[in-house]
């Protein structure tokens, strides 16, 4: 009984710590702009959070939306945007963008740069 009880408050442990460490990326994120570096560099796309709140440029539109963390994954959603058109080779990248940000999950932060999903930004 006692291993049983010692896994379950370990795994309550890493649960907590894990959305801990979420709620302090995107504290320490927040109100900075960062830049894709991968893997669209050269997009001038670019994110800011703002406490459960993104925006940002997507290579066309500018978008909004919101961030939550749901236990140790990260939800992006209601996210709309500006309806200018662009170059179709751009618009597609920005439609990628988009969708990428909402199937994304999970979020880091080292230094200056900031991963969501399989995305890197970097904090200029």
């Amino acid at each position: 009984m006692k291993k049983f009880t010692l896994i379950i408050v370990s795994l309550l442990f890493f649960a907590c710590q894990s959305n801990y460490n979420m709620e302090t990326v995107i504290k320490n994120a927040s109100g900075k702009t960062y830049y894709m570096a991968a893997p669209y560099k050269d997009s001038q796309i670019t994110i800011t959070i703002s406490g459960d709140k993104i925006s940002g440029y997507a290579g066309v539109n500018n978008y909004f939306g919101t961030i939550e963390i749901i236990g140790n994954t990260i939800k992006i959603s209601n996210i709309g945007r500006t309806k200018m058109a662009g170059p179709e080779k751009i618009m597609k990248i920005e439609e990628d963008y988009i969708k990428s940000l909402q199937a994304s999950n999970k979020i880091n932060l080292r230094d200056k740069e900031l991963r969501i999903g399989n995305m890197k930004f970097i904090e200029k």
